[in-house]
Order: C-alpha cells, then sequence, then structure tokens
C-alpha cells in the first residue's frame, strides 16, 4: 500500500476507461481507493492520498422545462399511479428527497404527531458482480447534511397512517415505510420502470421524466413561493447553498426584480396624502415557463444534489 502512488492510479483510471467503464463508475472506483488511503495515512502505513486529485469530471445533465412538473401535472400523474404507491409518490412530490432515499425511510422516520419525515438513510440497488445475486446496500445521506426532518401536511400523515393500517401483517417501527405488494422494501430502479413510467404514459407526460426530476419539480416549486436559497438547501440535503444556486440559481432570477417591485410600491405608499387607503398587492415572481430553461444539474443516477 506504502508504494502506490499518484501515477499508478492514473494508469488505473486510464485502464478502465480504455475497457469501456464510464467515467462515473471508474470515480467510484477511485473513490474506495481514496477511502482505502486515507485509513492508511491515519494507521500511519503512508503520508499523502494517491487517490486524491484527479480529473473525473461527469458531463451534467441540462434541466429542461419537461424536467420539472407543475402541481397541477404532478396531481394528474398521481391520480395515474395505483393505489398502493400513491402515498410513495406523494411523498417525492411533498419533500423533494432522493429516491434512494425514499426507498430507505422506515416506520419510525414518521413523526404522525408532529407531522414530520425524518430521512437519515439510503436504500440502494447493487448490480450482481461474478455471478453474484443483485443485492441492495443500507447507507447513510450522501452529506451529514442530508440527514434532515420534513414537514409533511397533515392529510397526507393521514393517508401514510391508512397505508400502514391496511397492511396484512402487523408493521414494525423497524419495517420499511414503503414496500411492494409482496411486502419487500421498494426497489428504485423497479419503481421507475414498473410505477412512474406507466402512470406518466397514461397521464400523458413524457415518460422520459426521472424518479429524480421529482426533486428538481419540488425545488423550483419552493422557489416559486419565493423560499430563499438557504432555505431550498435546507429541505434538498445540500451541504453548501451554492451548490444550490449553481443548479437551480435561473430560478431565482425573478427574485431580484420581485423585491425591486415591492420597494417601489412602498414608496409608492409612502408618497401618497396622509389618511389615504393603500394596499400592497404581494409581487408576483416568474413563473418555471418564464425563466431560463437550461440549467446544469447532475446526470441521472445517484447525482450530486
Amino acid at each position: 500500500m506504502a508504494s502506490i502512488d499518484y501515477m499508478d492510479v492514473e494508469r488505473f483510471i486510464a485502464d478502465k476507461l480504455k475497457a469501456g467503464h464510464g467515467k462515473k463508475h471508474v470515480r467510484e472506483m477511485v473513490t474506495v481507493i481514496s477511502l482505502i488511503m486515507r485509513c492508511a495515512i491515519k494507521a500511519n502505513a503512508r503520508k499523502d492520498n494517491p487517490a486524491a486529485d484527479h480529473d473525473l469530471s461527469v458531463s451534467r445533465k441540462r434541466i429542461r422545462q419537461g424536467d420539472m412538473l407543475t402541481m397541477d401535472q404532478a396531481i394528474r400523474f398521481v391520480e395515474n399511479v395505483t393505489d398502493h404507491y400513491r402515498p410513495a409518490t406523494w411523498v417525492l412530490i411533498y419533500t423533494g428527497i432522493r429516491p434512494a432515499e425514499l426507498c430507505g425511510l422506515l416506520i419510525r422516520d414518521v413523526d404522525f404527531i408532529r407531522r414530520l419525515v425524518h430521512v437519515d438513510r439510503t436504500w440502494s440497488p447493487i448490480p450482481g458482480f461474478d455471478g453474484t445475486a443483485r443485492q441492495h446496500l443500507e447507507g447513510p445521506t450522501k452529506t451529514d447534511a442530508g440527514d434532515r426532518t420534513i414537514p409533511l401536511p397533515g392529510w397526507l400523515c393521514d393517508e401514510l397512517a391508512a397505508m400502514l393500517a391496511g397492511r396484512a401483517v402487523r408493521p414494525s417501527p423497524d419495517d420499511h415505510l414503503f414496500v411492494n405488494k409482496e411486502g419487500g422494501p421498494i426497489n428504485r430502479d423497479t419503481f421507475r420502470a414498473k410505477i412512474i413510467r406507466p402512470a406518466l404514459r397514461k397521464a400523458g407526460l413524457p415518460e422520459s421524466f426521472r424518479t429524480y426530476d421529482f426533486r428538481h419539480s419540488h425545488a423550483s416549486q419552493l422557489i416559486e413561493e419565493g423560499a430563499s436559497p438557504l432555505a431550498v438547501a435546507q429541505r434538498m440535503g445540500h451541504a453548501d447553498p451554492a451548490l444550490t444556486l449553481r443548479v437551480y440559481g435561473h430560478l431565482f432570477e425573478g427574485v431580484q426584480e420581485a423585491l425591486t417591485d415591492r420597494l417601489e410600491e412602498r414608496r409608492k405608499a409612502a408618497a401618497r396624502p396622509a389618511g389615504e387607503l393603500v394596499t400592497l398587492r404581494p409581487s408576483r415572481q416568474r413563473t418555471t415557463t418564464e425563466r431560463s430553461q437550461d440549467v446544469q444539474a447532475p446526470e441521472a443516477g445517484e447525482p450530486g444534489t
């Protein structure tokens, strides 16, 4: 372990790319090497990390208008989801959590009294390797900021309670919140293929819409409601609000104009004769369709947002 240097890792990267592995897959391999080297540093087996600072940037998918649903479209979509999975899709729409975080929710993560859901783990499918069967990996959220608590509307808590009450076997607090019809935890990939995509088709919405795009839709609706970048970052589980601005910055473009309009309303109100009744009207932010339709965003899979 002490003999591996930076160029050894560079050659490893080049060999894997030449063999046909995607950049994202190779980046994950190098991340594992980096974790091992960090352990070696802690054990005083070496002084540096040769797997750090390698350029493995991945091209990002551009978010377009079809990648985000309005609330009207979301309602039309949910109406076409089978009853068994409707609560899960509403949780995606109202919280903006990642698909792997949805699959990782346990019953005890929902506070039905305070109407909150606590997100602190993921449940992700792992492809089989060398003849081994496909498995699932339970792990923590992507960052420390991903460990968060999100309010839920009362009616959705009621639907979740009714869903649990309808299970054939009385559930335990440590059971998964959302399960398939066989009683096992829902699979992120199967959920999109067998539940999300057919519902999109029936609703007349683009089948290219990914489960992860519910997250983008949620963020856009928060911004249209006037949420600050910090509030959006906290809801989305971003470690740094700067990441929120990089991904969703185009949606904030109408905020400055709205603030100026509000100040102008106040100036006019203050300049009117005393005794004249004045009502300040709320300014309207630009809608998503009025804003730029392109912005850099993470690619499919488990993106960095």
